[in-house]
């Protein structure tokens, strides 16, 4: 078995995202918020989406030969920040690096785009996702409550690594190195 990694279009991966989802994650009780929208709140919320037409946005898949089996996408928030949406591994294809692989293609690609922060919202039990971000270099950088998902942990990672010290000096886990950040007065 060799696994690749690809760039998708939009449209094709919403399809197939559309139709495998709920292989991954029908045990979680997301509530689907199209239920208590009314029809002017959905108006509006289709109006907002176009508005955010031409920010960029990701769509990776992994593929065993032409299977897709693992996903990844995500879309620009900012000028600096970029967040990964949604990442998932058919079970029969974990533990053999698949999801670290993608994690790291999509980092290396935002960075080159010049994003400063790759950030991700994550519930709180889900180990399978957590531990390989910490292990890359992302950080809990806030958690949430969410009406749809729930207890949710922030992950964020830091191209810039002076951006990432500074960081770790505002949580207190690094002595601040005044030489090192030229921090003007």
């Amino acid at each position: 078995m060799e696994i690749t990694y690809e760039f998708i279009e939009s449209t094709e991966f919403a399809t197939f995202f559309r139709l495998n989802r709920s292989r991954v994650f029908s045990n979680d009780f997301d509530f689907d918020i199209e239920k208590v929208l009314s029809d002017e709140e959905k108006k509006k919320r289709k109006r907002n989406w176009t508005k955010l037409a031409n920010i960029h946005r990701y769509y990776l898949v992994a593929k065993d030969n032409e299977k897709i089996v693992g996903w990844s996408f995500g879309m620009q928030k900012s000028a600096e920040d970029y967040y990964m949406i949604n990442s998932a591994v058919f079970s029969e294809y974990r533990r053999q690096k698949i999801y670290s692989n993608m994690m790291k293609k999509v980092v290396v690609r935002l960075s080159n785009l010049g994003f400063q922060r790759i950030y991700s919202r994550h519930k709180m039990s889900n180990n399978q996702i957590l531990i390989p971000k910490l292990k890359f270099g992302f950080i809990i950088t806030g958690f949430e409550i969410n009406d749809v998902f729930g207890n949710l942990i922030e992950l964020s990672y830091y191209t810039n690594p002076m951006r990432r010290e500074l960081l770790e000096v505002r949580m207190g886990t690094m002595k601040l190195d005044s030489e090192k950040m030229k921090l003007s007065k």
